[in-house]
């Protein structure tokens, strides 16, 4: 006896899917507020004690990774409900699999390689939508202001600089994660029939 009927398996991803926008819609919002706050902070000490400031922008920086790593988990979440409804449309979704939250412990194996370019990214688009790039840009800006105060090299060299390192610390994260996700990938789908 099935918990949910499987003729609406798609309308409760679909659920499922609206919820994990909602919660990304929330973090950046987050984001956002919390950045507004630190950046307002670093503005009034940045003239002041260097030390104060330096660590307001220490907490910029963390605060975007943390949640820069939230976003990307709610990023891969919607991706896999994404699948796991191209499954269900074809009638290949068994009950077991269905999820109760976006990212459930247990996952079907290799799911990205069926819908996604990389394991890390479904879309190149994907970088420019907010959840991805507005992190990206808020960790270059605090390694731009923690460098330039500190590094005596001229502005043409700092922004290319913490560009090129912010940005491929957040790769390096993303891979990872994806490797670590991957170990608790171990179900299967069953073939069509």
């Amino acid at each position: 006896m099935n918990d949910v009927d499987p003729r609406i398996y798609t309308t409760v991803l679909r659920e499922m899917i609206r919820h994990e926008n909602d919660l990304t819609n929330h973090r950046i919002m987050w984001l956002l507020i919390g950045q507004g706050l630190i950046a307002n902070a670093y503005v009034g000490l940045a003239g002041g004690a260097r030390s104060v400031a330096d660590a307001m922008a220490t907490v910029g920086i963390l605060l975007t990774l943390s949640t820069y790593l939230i976003l990307y988990k709610s990023y891969h979440a919607r991706g896999y409900l994404e699948f796991l409804g191209e499954a269900a449309k074809t009638g290949t979704l068994p009950e077991p699999l269905l999820p109760l939250l976006g990212w459930p412990a247990r996952r079907v194996k290799d799911w990205r390689k069926k819908v996604w370019v990389c394991a890390w990214l479904g879309t190149p688009a994907d970088l420019l939508e907010p959840y991805l790039f507005l992190p990206t840009v808020l960790m270059q800006a605090w390694t731009v202001v923690l460098v330039w105060r500190h590094v005596p090299v001229g502005l043409i060299w700092t922004l290319p600089l913490c560009a090129f390192g912010a940005t491929a610390l957040l790769l390096v994260l993303s891979v990872g994660w994806v490797r670590r996700q991957q170990k608790d990938e171990t179900e299967t789908l069953p073939g069509p029939g």
